[in-house]
């Protein structure tokens, strides 16, 4: 989507960011990532969405690099890195990354799964497809289910009791239970649930993501609501602090 850009300098939409300062994010991300999978710990944040976003921007400044080919290949060659080095370890390593410690394999969900934000966030303004398919988000499963108990809001999470059942198009299908002020992620919910979303696996992701929105999606006929209290679907994403 990158490589051959006119103009990296073109906005993302609903970002801060342009084109070239989410591929470099991306790239230097990778990098970062790979460094992890070897056992390495990195400073990078305090495992906030706004300590996160702070270490982000003192990183784009320190990483110059905006030439849309470069970042391309610095991409492809990070992420790489990453799969080499997670291949190479012990199937017990645990790695230290700025959101908590974690499985050498869940670190490598933690990239498909950055790699696809990011990536669909660049594809938006780009016009470009999405940059996953349905199936992959088996693949990124292991994180998200690692990472949503710890990115509630508790503000809106507060008082809340709920049960989703998420169902990605054909390909996959996992559940959010919701408690006062925890989530438990698991790929079959334990009671009856309150709301079932429905429909594209793509967009279903990218709304969890805050990509998309819970309302642009349903407006479109890209996700249904369903359930005994199907309104609750257009509060899921406000629950979470995605980083």
């Amino acid at each position: 989507m990158v490589r051959d850009i006119p103009d990296v300098n073109l906005r993302i939409p609903h970002s801060e960011w342009s084109v070239g300062e989410a591929a470099a994010h991306l790239a230097f991300a990778n990098l970062g990532m790979a460094m992890m999978a070897r056992g390495l710990e990195i400073p990078y944040g305090d495992g906030t969405r706004e300590g996160l976003a702070v270490a982000n921007e003192i990183a784009l400044e320190g990483f110059t690099e905006r030439d849309g080919a470069v970042l391309a290949d610095r991409m492809v060659a990070g992420a790489r890195m990453v799969f080499d080095e997670a291949r190479a370890q012990p199937p017990d390593r645990i790695c230290a990354t700025p959101i908590g410690p974690m499985p050498v394999e869940t670190l490598v969900s933690y990239l498909a799964v950055h790699e696809a934000m990011h990536g669909s966030a660049i594809a938006t303004a780009v016009g470009a497809p999405w940059p996953f398919d349905p199936e992959h988000v088996a693949i990124m499963w292991p994180f998200i289910s690692y990472v949503m108990p710890r990115v509630v809001d508790p503000v809106q999470i507060a008082g809340v009791s709920a049960c989703y059942e998420l169902h990605f198009g054909d390909d996959f299908t996992c559940a959010l239970m919701v408690d006062d002020g925890s989530v438990e992620a698991a790929l079959i919910p334990s009671r009856t649930p309150d709301c079932i979303v429905s429909g594209d696996a793509h967009v279903l992701f990218l709304v969890i993501v805050k990509v998309l929105t819970m309302q642009g999606a349903v407006d479109a006929g890209d996700l249904q609501l369903s359930g005994p209290n199907p309104e609750l679907g257009f509060r899921m994403a406000d629950f979470f602090n995605i980083p």
